[in-house]
């Protein structure tokens, strides 16, 4: 008899832990998307929702935002240019001469600052770490947004080995990794398509606003103070364009080459 009792007391008392957890974990699910934690393929998600801006406002995000900065081909810069001169050992040799530099004021950050946790890395994405090559090897003209759009949206650009492989050694070493792209807002879902597919984790996504026609050393500044006025200490940033390193906020700039097109 007491066997029985005990039984239907277990019995009860899982129908009620399990009624209380049907009510409970969806709005937690739903607690964690409203905080956006949503680091793209983070195997150790760091919860630094607030590195992750708002979804863009049109679910169905689609070609068609103007061009948000002008991008030109001056003397020296252009389709055949950039194709040629990636070819180049000068090329390989800047790259990973950049990528070097990069890693040694990491090493050197971490032994002054053994404790930190608040360390971060800032890297741009097109020709830093996203190869858009084959999109000018297809089209065979200089840059163009309408046509760069449609490639965009494809979500299939390569990483370029160098800055992948420093990115993951950084993450792994404790750095918070954040994009900073002058891509507008309606490139976001494919943006995030594509690092998803080449395999990149990374803690924040900084896009443009679709009207946001600020030039990119300004934008990009602001974002980078942002950052740092959250309580990130931005030990690297990178990227191919002089804008993507103006304005300061970071302990180091690594410019690497770039002569496909310049971002003004």
């Amino acid at each position: 008899m007491l066997t029985i009792v005990v039984v239907l007391y277990r019995e009860k008392a899982l129908r009620s832990l399990n009624k209380k957890l049907n009510l409970v974990l969806p709005a937690l699910v739903a607690v964690a998307f409203g905080l956006g934690l949503n680091s793209a393929y983070a195997d150790e998600p760091k919860g630094q929702h607030d590195l992750v801006q708002p979804a863009a406002s049109h679910p169905n995000a689609k070609p068609g935002v103007p061009a948000p900065v002008k991008v030109s081909s001056p003397g020296g810069y252009g389709h055949s240019e950039g194709l040629e001169y990636a070819k180049t050992p000068e090329y390989k040799q800047e790259f990973d001469k950049a990528i070097q530099s990069a890693k040694v004021h990491c090493v050197d950050f971490m032994k002054a600052n053994p404790n930190s946790l608040n360390k971060a890395i800032i890297s741009d994405l097109d020709e830093t770490l996203l190869d858009n090559r084959p999109y000018f090897q297809d089209v065979k003209k200089d840059f163009t947004w309408a046509d760069f759009e449609k490639w965009v949206f494809k979500a299939k650009a390569p990483n370029l080995p160098a800055t992948a492989e420093f990115l993951k050694w950084a993450r792994d070493q404790g750095f918070a990794i954040i994009f900073l792209t002058g891509r507008p807002e309606n490139m976001r879902v494919v943006t995030t398509a594509n690092l998803i597919k080449n395999k990149v984790a990374y803690d924040g996504l900084y896009m443009r606003g679709d009207d946001d026609k600020r030039p990119a050393s300004k934008f990009k500044a602001e974002v980078r103070k942002k950052i740092e006025s959250m309580g990130y200490k931005i030990v690297v940033n990178i990227g191919d364009q002089e804008s993507d390193l103006a304005g300061g906020f970071a302990l180091d700039g690594e410019k690497l080459p770039n002569k496909l097109y310049f971002v003004q």
